[in-house]
């Protein structure tokens, strides 16, 4: 689903008044009918709904609302923020259109507790200063009514391009917003504003926005849609590839072989696993399906200089490498990975202290012809970029968008709502997952998931894109199942044929 910024959204809204004749109270008008459905829908009740209104076109979509809100049956206060003389050209005709209705009109805001609904239509997605003085002040006694509130189009005072709040915001219980998703309203911190979010169909023709580039998008199935369909009835192993999971020193060996489980889980044909031979000869394989390699470590159990010459054999075989997994950070193994990963020719999925290997010597990343697909968490994330201050939910996107585009890489940002950056500047935001998934050996399933998907010809951005999605949903799936506390990263591994077969026939 493509997402909009705020000025994206100026212009659609622009293109659709200049170029299609839409008249921009036709634009108000539809929104604020198809917000009022949802509302009336959402609260049967109806009661007594507080409208607060801005002087801008915000605040002329809940003057509709006001009206038909009414009509409807409710009780309505609208709760000026500015005279009506300041209101916007379109804002003001709604004004005009609420005389005679018996909708009452307050200026100060003592009665706001009073309703049963609060309707937050103060400011829209052009806000892009913090809220200071008065209006500070009324978005502080719309979150201290302690009512269910309505944002209209977006939380007023949450940036429309961040999700971050301009020094305060309206915490919803419901966001309707209007024709396209904004980034916002996924992006940073918006999950703490927006709470659910509906959007309305306004009548802006689909042309305008199949033709719109915008560079963002929020990953829904119809992306990857035709990628999960039936296998042909002669299809054999080899068909659907070959991953090499290189990592696993002594100690760690568990972490490569969720990545090899994860892999065979979504589909690839075969999977194998090398590790260094002293972690080799102790590894007690719970996964009879993944193949396992132990290569020369001079009874070390970290992989050396001497592992290459086998760990170039297995490359000659495979149709993609996931390194990093448990592999560790010796001298000798950073080097190693760097080595590896420099001659690959086969697409490479790095993670774990494979990323911190890398973030040693970027300049392993420059120059290649195969895809490198990075998916650090923050930590990780600090060492590529080599810094150290914390990384702040309003960076993440621009962080994994300059990395991706300056490194032509595929760059997973994991965490809440995982951030996707390709090597053309686009990014991905992920809703898919839950906290429980915050444990060992998670971040290693998603590299399986991804190498596996990859293994099978998916087209890399796919294969990302996908595997993102799908590790997430299955953690949502295994969730549901064992709750979030006791959730570990094989009883999502468990869950992923489920949550494939769910996007492939949806219920």
């Amino acid at each position: 689903m493509k997402l909009v910024t705020s000025h994206q959204m100026q212009a659609l809204d622009k293109a659709a008044i200049e170029k299609c004749n839409i008249a921009s109270p036709g634009l108000m008008e539809r929104a604020g009918k198809g917000a009022s459905d949802i509302i009336i829908k959402r609260f049967p009740k109806k009661g007594t709904a507080g409208i607060v209104v801005g002087k801008g076109n915000n605040g002329g979509d809940g003057l509709v609302i006001a009206r038909l809100l009414k009509e409807a049956g409710f009780n309505v206060n609208v709760y000026l923020t500015a005279p009506w003389s300041e209101f916007s050209p379109d804002a003001r005709v709604n004004w005009e259109k609420l005389a005679g209705t018996g909708v009452v009109v307050k200026e100060e805001f003592r009665t706001l507790t009073n309703a049963d609904l609060i309707i937050d239509a103060v400011f829209g997605t052009g806000l892009s200063n913090d809220v200071t003085g008065k209006y500070k002040a009324v978005i502080e006694a719309i979150n201290a009514a302690k009512k269910p509130v309505v944002s209209i189009d977006i939380p007023s005072g949450l940036s429309a391009d961040t999700g971050m709040p301009l020094g305060v915001a309206v915490k919803a219980r419901l966001t309707v917003t209007f024709a396209m998703m904004k980034v916002g309203l996924v992006a940073g911190l918006s999950h703490e504003y927006t709470h659910e979010v509906e959007m309305v169909d306004i009548g802006i023709p689909k042309e305008l926005t199949d033709d719109l580039k915008t560079g963002y998008y929020l990953i829904t199935p119809d992306i990857f849609e035709g990628y999960f369909g039936k296998r042909l009835a002669d299809s054999h192993k080899g068909d659907f590839g070959h991953v090499l999971v290189v990592g696993g020193a002594s100690g760690k060996i568990g972490a490569g072989l969720l990545s090899g489980r994860a892999a065979l889980r979504s589909g690839a044909g075969l999977v194998t696993y090398a590790l260094p031979g002293a972690a080799y000869i102790k590894f007690d394989t719970r996964a009879p399906e993944v193949m396992c390699e132990g290569v020369e470590d001079k009874g070390r159990g970290i992989f050396i200089k001497d592992s290459l010459p086998q760990i170039r054999t297995l490359l000659g075989k495979a149709d993609v490498m996931a390194i990093g997994p448990g592999i560790g950070i010796d001298k000798a193994t950073v080097s190693a990975v760097l080595e590896i990963v420099k001659k690959s020719q086969v697409p490479v999925v790095i993670d774990a202290d494979g990323l911190n290997a890398v973030a040693s010597d970027l300049s392993v990343l420059s120059g290649r012809k195969n895809h490198l697909v990075l998916t650090p968490h923050p930590g990780e994330m600090i060492r590529l970029l080599g810094r150290e201050p914390k990384i702040s939910a309003q960076e993440r996107i621009e962080l994994a968008r300059n990395f991706a585009k300056v490194h032509k890489v595929y760059l997973v940002l994991k965490g809440h709502r995982t951030v996707i950056g390709t090597p053309e500047g686009d990014i991905y935001i992920n809703e898919t997952g839950n906290a429980g998934m915050a444990t060992a050996g998670s971040g290693d399933v998603l590299t399986g998931v991804i190498a596996g998907f990859m293994a099978q010809k998916m087209p890399v951005d796919i294969a990302v894109v996908a595997g993102v999605y799908l590790h997430g949903l299955a953690g949502d799936m295994a969730a549901k199942n064992v709750g979030e506390r006791g959730l570990i990263a094989s009883d999502i591994i468990s869950e992923l044929p489920k949550a494939i077969k769910f996007i492939s026939s949806p219920l």
